[in-house]
C-alpha cells in the first residue's frame, strides 16, 4: 500500500491517476490549506494539520502502508503556531535545530522520522513516466542570443540559490538577476519580478534542482498554472534543468508556450567536479561511501579525481595516486620518506589546480592533507576545502583546533563532541556520523553465506579468531611477529582453533610471505564481504588499534586491541598524549571496555592471557552491552556528509 501526503497543485492527483490506472493500491492524506484533491471514490483518506503526526502515522499504519510519497506544494509551518498532537510534539523534539534549518534539511530529517515509523520514502516521479524532459529545445521559437545569455546567468544564479537553500528559481532580464524565489513559491517571484522589471515585456525564468536537493522530496515543477502567470506579466520564456525538473501535463505546457510564442529550453548541468584525498584505508572505505552519497544525492552528476584506493575506484574514482602511497605513520617513518611525500604534495597541488574541482575533499591523514591544504591556500586557491575526520585534539596537540580555519572551510567529524572543539576557533564544523554504525553491509549475512565460507575453508566446529595486524606497512612490520607467537600459544591450547586475516589486496602479498612458515598457516581475505563473513564466524578478534575497532563493535565482536610502534614515535606521542585510551570504543564509552596492550605490554603472552578469559569466561557479555549504546551515538541522517559537501561547493564565502 502506498501512502500519499499531499499538497497543493496536480501533483497528488497525477500520481494518484497512475496508480488507479497500474492497480496500485494508495490512500491519501490531505494536508489542511494546501491541497484540493477531495473527490476518490473507493479510496481511504483523512485530512490533517502538519502537526497532526500521530493521526498521519495511524492511519498510514491502520492502512497498511509500505511506502510513502510526498507529492504537491506546501509552505514551511510556522512551528510557534502549531496545534501538535502528542507525536508531533515528540517529532518536533527530535527536528532540534533542523526545524531552523533550510527546506531541504527539515524535509530530510522528517522523511528519516517516518523511515523511524516503518515506512520507505518513494520519490513520486517513481509512479510516472515522461514526467521529465530531456535537454534540447522544446517550443518552435527559438532563443535570441540576448535570452542565451539570460539563461547562463540565471542558471548560475539559480544553482548559487539552491546551494544556500533558499529557492530554486530565478527571473533574469538583460543578464541582470530581477529577482529570486523564496518561501511563497515561483508564482510569487513572477508576479513581484513584472513589478521590478524596467522593461515592459521579456525576461527569462530559469528553474533548477538544489545541488542537496532529495529527489524523493521535493522538485523543481513547472505546469500550466506557470506558463499562464508567466505570459500574463511578459515574460519571453522558461529554462528548466533536463531529467531534474517535473513538468505537469508536459503536451499542454508546451502547446501552450507555442500558443503564446514563448520558448521553452531544458538545459544540461555541469558535473559536480570534486577533488578528493584519502590516504589510507579507513580513509578509503569513508571515500567510497562519501562518494557513492554525492553521486546518488547529485543525480549521477559528479566526476571525481584525486587519491583513493579500491572502494573509491569502484565508485568512480580517476586516481592520482593510491591511498598505499600514503600510508605511512609516525615521526620516524615519516622522516624516512620525507622527499616522497613532498613530492607527492607538490603534484597533488598541481593536478587541482589544473582540474578546477568545485570542491576538494581531503580525507584525515592531517599529515598530507593538510599540507596539501596549506599550499593551495597560500598560492591563493579559491576552491572550497572540505576535511572529512577531524585531527584528534581531544587526545593530543589541542593548539591544531586553533588554526585550522586558516586552511580549511569546513570540517566533518565523526564523533558528535568534536564540533564544538573546533565551532568555538571559527571553523564551520558539522557532525555527519560514522558511516561504520548505519552501513547495513556490517549486518548479520545469511547463514547460508557463513555456511557456505566455513565450509569453503574447512571452518567447521572450530574456534575462530580474527587477526587484524593494521592497514599500514609498519604495523604489520611490528605487529606480525607478536600475532605469530601468539597463534601459537592459542594452538597449543586450544586444537581446534583457526586464525583468519582480513586485509587490504596491496599487503597480501607481504602477509603471505610473513606467514608462509607459520606453524598454523592462516587464512587470508581481502574484501569487505570476506571480512565481515570472517568477524561473524569468529568468536574473538585481535586487533591494531583504528577504526577497525568500530567494525568489530558495529558487529558486536569481543576484542583485544594491540599497537606497537617506534621507540621514538611513542616516546614523543606518549609526552604529547591527553587521554587515558587508544581504542575508539573506550574513548567514546570514557572507560576500558576493551582490553589495551600497547608497546612494551604488546606481547604474545598478555595477548594470550586476554583471549582466554574472553573465550573461556562470559567476559565478552560486557563488551557486547556496550557496543550497541555506543553506536547509538555515531548516527546522523543519511547522506548527511555528501549533502555538506554539494553545500560547500558553492560557497561565496571568498
Amino acid at each position: 500500500m502506498l501512502g500519499i501526503i499531499c499538497g497543493g497543485g496536480d501533483y497528488p492527483r497525477l500520481i494518484a491517476q497512475t496508480c488507479y490506472a497500474k492497480n496500485i493500491d494508495f490512500c491519501l492524506v490531505f494536508l489542511d490549506g494546501f491541497c484540493d484533491v477531495r473527490n476518490w471514490p473507493d479510496v481511504k483518506t483523512v485530512s490533517a494539520g502538519f502537526g497532526q503526526i500521530g493521526k498521519i502515522v495511524d492511519f498510514f499504519h491502520k492502512n497498511g502502508v509500505k511506502e510513502v510519497v510526498f507529492a504537491g506544494n506546501v509552505r514551511r509551518p510556522d512551528f510557534s503556531k502549531l496545534s501538535l498532537d502528542k507525536k508531533g510534539m515528540a517529532w518536533l523534539l527530535k527536528l532540534g535545530k533542523h526545524a531552523l534549518s533550510g527546506d531541504d534539511e527539515l524535509l530530510r530529517a522528517v522523511a528519516e522520522l517516518l523511515t523511524q515509523e516503518g515506512f520507505e520514502v518513494k520519490a513520486g516521479t517513481d509512479y510516472l513516466e515522461d514526467i521529465f524532459v530531456k535537454e534540447g529545445t522544446f517550443s518552435e521559437r527559438k532563443l535570441s542570443p540576448q535570452e542565451e545569455r539570460d539563461v547562463q546567468a540565471g542558471l548560475k544564479a539559480a544553482r548559487d540559490l539552491g546551494a544556500q537553500d533558499k529557492g530554486q528559481a530565478v527571473i533574469v532580464c538583460n543578464e541582470k538577476i530581477i529577482a529570486t524565489e523564496d518561501i511563497n513559491g515561483t508564482d510569487n517571484l513572477i508576479t513581484r519580478s513584472a513589478k521590478l522589471r524596467k522593461a515592459k515585456i521579456g525576461g527569462v525564468l530559469v528553474k533548477v534542482s538544489k545541488p542537496q536537493q532529495d529527489g524523493r522530496l521535493d522538485l523543481p515543477t513547472i505546469g500550466i498554472n506557470t506558463i499562464e502567470n508567466l505570459h500574463k506579466n511578459g515574460f519571453a520564456g522558461v529554462a528548466v534543468e533536463c531529467n531534474k525538473c517535473i513538468v505537469l501535463n508536459k503536451k499542454a505546457v508546451i502547446d501552450k508556450i507555442n500558443e503564446y510564442g514563448m520558448f521553452f529550453i531544458s538545459v544540461k548541468s555541469s558535473p559536480l567536479k570534486v577533488f578528493i584525498i584519502a590516504g589510507e584505508a579507513s580513509g578509503d572505505y569513508l571515500g567510497g561511501r562519501l562518494m557513492q552519497d554525492i553521486s546518488d544525492v547529485s543525480g549521477n552528476n559528479a566526476e571525481f579525481f584525486g587519491i583513493g584506493g579500491d572502494n573509491m575506484v569502484q565508485a568512480g574514482l580517476r586516481k592520482l595516486y593510491s591511498t598505499q602511497d600514503l600510508s605511512i605513520i609516525g615521526i620516524w617513518e615519516v622522516l624516512g620518506k620525507i622527499f616522497h611525500v613532498k613530492k607527492m604534495i607538490n603534484e597533488t597541488v598541481k593536478n587541482i589546480l589544473q582540474y578546477q574541482p568545485n570542491v576538494i575533499v581531503t580525507i584525515d591523514s592531517s599529515g598530507f592533507t593538510h599540507r596539501v591544504a596549506k599550499k593551495l591556500k597560500k598560492l591563493g586557491c579559491r576552491i572550497p576545502i572540505v576535511h572529512y575526520v577531524a585531527p584528534p585534539v581531544w587526545a593530543w596537540r589541542k593548539w591544531r583546533a586553533k588554526t585550522m580555519h586558516n586552511f580549511i572551510d569546513k570540517l566533518m567529524t565523526l564523533f558528535p563532541f568534536e564540533p564544538e572543539l573546533f565551532n568555538k576557533y571559527k571553523l564551520n564544523t558539522v557532525f555527519v556520523g560514522h558511516p561504520i554504525a548505519t552501513d547495513s553491509d556490517f549486518e548479520k549475512p545469511d547463514e547460508t553465506y557463513l555456511r557456505n565460507f566455513q565450509s569453503s575453508h574447512k571452518l567447521d566446529n572450530c574456534k575462530i579468531i580474527t587477526l587484524l595486524p593494521g592497514s599500514r606497512g609498519s604495523e604489520v612490520e611490528k605487529h606480525m611477529p607478536i600475532l605469530e607467537e601468539f597463534t601459537r600459544l592459542m594452538s597449543s591450547k586450544y586444537k581446534d582453533i583457526k586464525f583468519i586475516i582480513p586485509t587490504i589486496p596491496g599487503l597480501q602479498n607481504s602477509i603471505s610471505k610473513i606467514t608462509a612458515h607459520w606453524e598454523v598457516q592462516p587464512i587470508i581475505v581481502t574484501s569487505k564481504a570476506q571480512k565481515i563473513l570472517a568477524y561473524y564466524s569468529s568468536c574473538l578478534a585481535i586487533a591494531a588499534s583504528g577504526t577497525v575497532t568500530l567494525e568489530l563493535a558495529r558487529v558486536g565482536l569481543p576484542t583485544v586491541i594491540i599497537y606497537k610502534t617506534s621507540r621514538i614515535t611513542y616516546h614523543i606521542v606518549k609526552f604529547l598524549i591527553h587521554v587515558s585510551h587508544v581504542g575508539l570504543i573506550n574513548i567514546l564509552a570514557g572507560k576500558t571496555i576493551v582490553p589495551e596492550l600497547l608497546q612494551e605490554d604488546c606481547t604474545a603472552e598478555n595477548i594470550f592471557k586476554y583471549a582466554q578469559e574472553l573465550i573461556d569466561t562470559n567476559a565478552d557479555k560486557t563488551q557486547k552491552k556496550y557496543f550497541k549504546n555506543i553506536l547509538k551515538t555515531l548516527v546522523a541522517p543519511k547522506q548527511t556528509a555528501a549533502i555538506e559537501v554539494i553545500k560547500s561547493s558553492n560557497f561565496k564565502k571568498f
